[in-house]
C-alpha cells in the first residue's frame, strides 16, 4: 500500500481535488474499489487530503495527473 499526502490551502482547492480524485477513478477504471481511498485530516489552517493506493503505479499516475490538474486550474 502507498499513501500520499496532500497540502490543500483553499476550500476550492479541497473542492479541486476531490474533483481530480473522482475523475481519476473513472478514468482509471479501477474494478477493486478498496484498492483506493481518500481521507482529510484538518491541520492548522489548511487540509492534508490522504490517498491511499494498492498499487504503486497508480499511486504515481494520481500524483502527476493532480500535480498536471493544480497547473492547469492555476492553483
Amino acid at each position: 500500500m502507498v499513501s500520499l499526502e496532500f497540502d490543500l490551502n483553499t476550500e476550492s482547492e479541497s473542492d479541486a481535488f476531490f474533483g481530480a480524485f473522482f475523475k481519476f477513478v473513472e478514468a482509471a477504471s479501477i474494478a477493486d474499489t478498496d484498492a483506493i481511498s481518500v481521507r482529510s485530516d484538518p491541520t492548522g489552517e489548511h487540509l492534508t487530503k490522504v490517498v491511499t493506493f494498492e498499487d504503486e503505479m497508480q499511486a504515481d499516475q494520481f500524483k502527476t495527473y493532480w500535480t498536471q490538474r493544480r497547473r492547469w486550474l492555476g492553483l
